[in-house]
């Protein structure tokens, strides 16, 4: 898979490190089976059909337009500061991830790209990274990012085996199901890594392209994802407004 990165970056070095590379092997550990099977409905709305405004997940916060004819999914975010969540330990790695992304709403086809972030008592990594599952996550070779950096990213799905990010491979255009913009507490294992206190995310010009048409992250089928604790209760918010979308540690 041939893969590109449009960023916008201001000043700043990430250095790599044992806590960095644990982080990656971590994120990348997440199976294609874990994708398309991590929902479930609040309130609101039932979920069989997927037309609840609101579903609840172990890992994801953010929105998702669930629909079909979706061949490109765009986004600006300002990485985060993360920082050590209250009752938390200064020897414990805290991690998280913002995305954009095609599929992996309610199949295993999920291409994505995005930010790694990870804060143990005064140390913070950072990462830029793209993948498509089932294949592992990779680092984009000769970027550096860090807190405060504007991040450009976009995903152009191209076939069900490939895509890029920013620009387009030749050939066939395969059509995903949904376009998602994240911030995900991924697992290790069958465990999810310790979730670190991100503030918050606000992804700008969150728009798709879907059935040739450019569509803001507010239409009709978007879908408000919840990221909730082991006890039910929010670690994440959303805001959809326009082409924003706002993520906020609660």
């Amino acid at each position: 898979m041939k893969s590109f990165i449009s960023l916008s970056l201001l000043a700043g070095m990430a250095l790599a490190s044992p806590m960095m590379d644990r982080a990656k092997l971590e994120l990348q550990a997440r199976s294609a089976a874990c994708a398309g099977n991590r929902f479930r409905a609040s309130k609101d709305g039932g979920f069989g059909n997927i037309i609840a405004t609101t579903v609840s997940s172990s890992n994801w916060g953010g929105a998702a337009i669930v629909t079909s004819g979706v061949t490109k999914v765009s986004g600006t975010f300002t990485v985060p500061k993360p920082s050590i969540p209250f009752g938390g330990r200064t020897t414990t790695d805290y991690c998280g991830a913002a995305w954009v992304g095609i599929d992996g709403y309610s199949n295993s086809a999920l291409i994505q790209t995005g930010v790694l972030w990870c804060v143990e008592g005064t140390s913070y990594e950072y990462e830029a990274w793209y993948e498509y599952l089932p294949a592992s996550l990779i680092a984009y070779s000769g970027f550096s990012v860090t807190s405060g950096n504007s991040v450009t990213v976009t995903v152009t799905k191209t076939s069900s085996t490939g895509g890029t990010t920013t620009i387009s491979a030749n050939g066939k255009k395969s059509q995903g199901t949904s376009a998602e913009w994240i911030v995900e507490d991924f697992t290790s294992g069958s465990s999810l890594v310790p979730f670190a206190n991100f503030g918050s995310v606000t992804f700008t010009g969150a728009t798709a392209v879907i059935n040739g048409a450019t569509v803001q992250a507010s239409a009709d089928s978007s879908v408000t994802i919840v990221l909730e604790s082991s006890f039910g209760s929010a670690l994440t918010g959303t805001t959809i407004s326009g082409s924003s979308v706002a993520v906020v540690y609660e």
